[in-house]
């Protein structure tokens, strides 16, 4: 259990909610306020400036408006997602119920890209309206205790308001990314190092921490993507900062020094759980492998990590574990 200083510190800090609202609020403006500053000047010199002016005012708030609403729908598009079916993924449904409580959010609609990697991206412009969009990879690919380091992730992204930013930026600048096939312009908008500061929020907020690491290290080791997918088209440049691992199919891309990269992200979540770097992968831990339970190393790891929870122990603010359910003594257990 954690110490109760510990347990005081807010999972996500009202500061960087606060930020990401205003991140959200100069995209909007800026995004309206060309087409409005463009028909707003040509109105003013064919009638007067007064109707130029009205024009202006007029355009820049229907736009921002439309920008606003929007925004999520268009993002969606460009993933090419599509919705999940009730009976898809059951495993991960049941993680997603389990921790929206733990998060404080509401359960996000879930959505599924159909491809054979690991990855999952959230979108949304208020927490409680978000969007969690998984492909169908990422079950068949993680076990339970890394499928909740990745929803943990994403629902941080929720938390934090991230997903607001993230659907803004994507409407925003696609027609630009597309031209330049730069995705530069995208990682700015959306802030660098918001992927690292999940990671932080997520680890804080789970049952096993170590779980996040690990489905990082599965990513890693992964296969390149098919070349029909989306990661490895040239349209993945118009999202690829809203993914877990946005590094997938361009792992010779990395830039040193930042922090959203997926092998930098490994390396950070080695020291803050005491996990050393250089390790064997986990290829026994797939969908029917052995029990995590029966492994010392791993179940260790959890019960070392400092802010790991004991099992059965309330969360603070939610009635329950707030957690996916567990068998006593351990960790989760597949469905």
């Amino acid at each position: 259990m954690l110490s109760p200083a510990i347990d005081a510190i807010p999972l996500v800090p009202d500061a960087d909610v606060r930020a990401n609202r205003a991140r959200v609020r100069v995209m909007v403006v800026l995004g309206a306020l060309v087409p409005a500053l463009v028909l707003g000047a040509i109105v003013g010199v064919v009638a007067s400036v007064l109707s130029g002016a009205v024009a202006g005012v007029v355009v820049l708030v229907v736009i921002a408006l439309v920008l606003g609403r929007g925004a999520t729908a268009v993002a969606l598009r460009v993933v090419g997602a599509r919705p999940l079916g009730p009976e898809e993924l059951p495993r991960l449904q049941n993680l997603v119920d389990g921790l929206c409580p733990t998060f404080g959010v509401r359960r996000p609609v879930l959505m599924a890209l159909d491809d054979d990697l690991p990855n999952a991206c959230s979108l949304g412009m208020h927490p409680d309206r978000g969007v969690l969009v998984v492909t169908t990879g990422l079950e068949r690919a993680l076990d339970l205790i890394e499928l909740e380091g990745v929803i943990g992730h994403e629902l941080a992204h929720l938390k934090r308001g991230d997903t607001a930013v993230s659907s803004v930026a994507v409407a925003l600048f696609a027609p630009l990314i597309l031209v330049t096939g730069s995705d530069a312009l995208l990682h700015r908008a959306v802030g660098r190092g918001r992927e690292m500061r999940a990671d932080q929020v997520a680890v804080r907020a789970v049952r096993y921490p170590p779980g996040l690491h690990d489905a990082l290290v599965r990513a890693l080791e992964g296969p390149p993507p098919d070349p029909r997918s989306l990661f490895a088209a040239r349209k993945f440049s118009l999202s690829r900062w809203l993914w877990i691992d946005p590094c997938v199919g361009r792992r010779q891309e990395a830039q040193a020094g930042d922090l959203d990269l997926t092998d930098t992200r490994v390396a950070a979540l080695s020291e803050l759980e005491a996990i050393p770097a250089p390790r064997a992968p986990l290829r026994g831990l797939l969908v029917g492998g052995p029990d995590p339970c029966a492994m010392p190393e791993r179940a260790g790891r959890r019960l070392a990590h400092p802010l790991a929870r004991a099992p059965g122990v309330a969360r603070r603010g939610v009635r329950g574990s707030g957690g996916p359910k567990v068998r006593a003594g351990g960790p989760p257990g597949r469905r």
